[in-house]
């Protein structure tokens, strides 16, 4: 059992973050948080009911962290480029997709939070998702971008682009540059 000492909620996410990463949902509890922070177990408890309670408050910081990220996105800025911003923002919180499948599989004993969480995530998803549809919109109007395209099409893409294993691997600095690269400017060496 580790000792007790002054722990932040932000420590506790911080290390379920990495398990996470690492082991998936059912690699999280408070026995391997607890060694992991070199704390004791009733520490934990201290701040979160249980496991459950634990991921559920992780998910929403998460979520909240994403939104506050994409209301800062400048207004002035063109709508391609906020498009650009978006993406990456959406690639650094790729952990973000696995949320709602996390939540499904809590065996929580607050049901009801856990429906509640997801249909606030859904509402969240959605209105970034139609925020990221103006954009595409008003870059087609603007002509920045080719009306031949659905922009729902484009937006599938941006949005599903956290599924892609290659942000791991090449970063999401560089899989967001090729990426809208590609959207801008086609892959084709083929002049028209």
């Amino acid at each position: 059992m580790g000792r007790k000492k002054a722990l932040t909620k932000e420590d506790v996410f911080k290390a379920t973050r990495e398990i996470l990463m690492k082991e998936g949902l059912h690699g999280v509890h408070f026995k391997k948080l607890a060694s992991k922070l070199d704390v004791g177990r009733s520490t934990l408890y201290e701040y979160f009911e249980n496991k459950d309670d634990l991921l559920l408050a992780y998910m929403k910081t998460l979520m909240d962290e994403m939104n506050e990220k994409v209301e800062k996105i400048p207004s002035q800025i063109p709508p391609n480029e906020k498009l650009y911003e978006l993406l990456k923002i959406i690639l650094t919180h790729a952990q973000i997709h696995q949320i709602d499948q996390m939540i499904r599989e809590l065996q929580s004993s607050n049901k009801q939070m856990a429906s509640f969480f997801r249909d606030e995530l859904h509402v969240d998803l959605m209105k970034t998702y139609d925020l990221m549809i103006q954009w595409i919109e008003e870059a087609m109007e603007r002509e920045l971008w080719s009306r031949e395209m659905d922009s729902n099409l484009i937006g599938d893409l941006l949005f599903h682009s956290i599924l892609l294993p290659s942000r791991n691997k090449i970063g999401v600095e560089e899989l967001a540059s090729q990426l809208f690269s590609m959207i801008e400017n086609g892959v084709s060496l083929k002049k028209k």
